[in-house]
């Protein structure tokens, strides 16, 4: 029986990604409580046929803010409600052609940071597949993977795992946890029933360097001459030179998420479904003012103060980059041709919806201050990449 199909939805204003979402805040609003209005992208995308560097965080801070984040969570529910059901038909042809005692389904969660946004994700997920379910025979038993980068907390997440025991418990769930880069193979082949990744995959895989050299040999991609400025720090911003941008689209964005994508399409079993998540382009935050983001601004500032030596913001650089719905349709069709292993698992991937959605980043507690902490804790270590000391590290964030 063939899928049903979605409509791909592009307008000007928003980008979008099969079985991927973007966030894209658009618009800082103070009032009460902080707030970054967003637009968030996304993508579903399934198989058809069968046959990093370090962290970059501040996992610890991260982890206490994210949860400002999770509107791009529960905006993009009817897309992960959409994938339930599907899964919910797709055990069912399962069992009934090939039945299978006390079978789990492998459900993955790539990015997990602390595990606590996922959790209320996954409690969302695993009520609809319930609800889809034929009852008759049972619920399908899962075991639940969770994802995290190798240098991030192993044991802040598996104690917040843990301090939920009971959920799993009433839902006969299994997990584990696996510390490793979502840029390299995570799973056995044709293993995965249903994968997500939320707010992740913008940050590029820093091991994709020329050997000896560190993350600021990026600032000068596609450069040459060596004629640009680097006085910036997110690509996004529209005061980074034009052709250090394009360099960085076509040699890293698209690539990179190309192979995530091949990587994950040898991974799904056939039918399988992958729901992506991740900030996008355009960011009101890296296009506002002169063209330049906070951060940057913020740089600026100290050196004209003699607070902050200028080798410091050229030196520092943020390892993503914010991708628009034609970057990601361009790495959709680079992912059909890359090769892992002499095979090109990518071919397999079908694009289901891409679209975009305004979110908003608040924290109804802290107000601002919430948000700057989320934003600090996002881009402290690129900063301290670039050796600042003590006092300059400390003026850029008074800045």
């Amino acid at each position: 029986k063939k899928w049903p199909f979605y409509e791909i939805v592009d307008r000007p204003e928003y980008c979008m990604m099969i079985s991927t979402c973007l966030v894209n805040p658009v618009r800082w609003t103070v009032r009460r409580a902080g707030l970054l209005r967003t637009a968030a992208n996304h993508i579903l995308l399934r198989t058809t046929t069968s046959t990093s560097g370090s962290s970059t965080m501040e996992i610890d801070a991260y982890a206490m803010f994210s949860r400002n984040q999770y509107d791009a969570h529960r905006l993009t529910r009817d897309m992960l409600e959409g994938s339930m059901k599907r899964l919910a038909i797709l055990c069912k042809l399962e069992d009934d052609a090939e039945p299978k005692q006390n079978q789990r389904r492998l459900l993955a969660d790539l990015g997990s940071a602390d595990g606590s946004s996922s959790l209320v994700t996954l409690d969302f997920a695993v009520r609809c597949l319930q609800r889809n379910c034929d009852t008759v025979d049972g619920y399908p038993l899962l075991n639940i993977i969770f994802e995290e980068h190798p240098a991030s907390d192993e044991n802040k997440l598996k104690s917040t795992l843990e301090s939920n025991k009971e959920w799993f418990e009433r839902n006969d769930i299994t997990w584990d946890v696996l510390m490793k880069s979502f840029y390299e193979p995570l799973f056995d082949r044709d293993s995965v029933d249903f994968l997500m990744s939320y707010i992740c995959l913008h940050w590029l895989d820093t091991t994709d360097l020329p050997e000896g050299e560190s993350i600021s040999h990026w600032k000068t991609l596609g450069d040459e001459d060596g004629a640009v400025a680097c006085d910036w720090v997110h690509i996004n911003e529209t005061s980074a030179p034009l052709r250090v941008q394009e360099a960085w689209r076509s040699k890293l964005a698209i690539t990179h998420l190309a192979k995530f994508l091949a990587l994950r399409a040898r991974e799904l079993k056939p039918g399988a479904e992958m729901l992506l998540v991740m900030v996008g382009h355009p960011h009101e935050f890296v296009t506002l003012k002169d063209g330049t983001g906070p951060l940057t601004r913020a740089m600026k500032r100290c050196i004209e103060k003699g607070k902050l030596r200028s080798e410091i913001l050229d030196k520092t650089v943020v390892p993503y980059f914010l991708r628009t719905v034609d970057d990601v349709r361009a790495a959709v069709i680079v992912a059909e041709t890359f090769e892992i292993d002499n095979e090109t698992p990518g071919a397999k991937l079908e694009l289901i919806d891409c679209r975009s959605i305004a979110a908003v980043t608040k924290d109804d507690d802290n107000g601002m201050d919430g948000i700057f902490d989320l934003f600090w804790s996002i881009h402290v270590h690129c900063i301290q990449a670039a050796s600042p000391t003590e006092v300059e590290l400390e003026s850029i964030k008074a800045e």
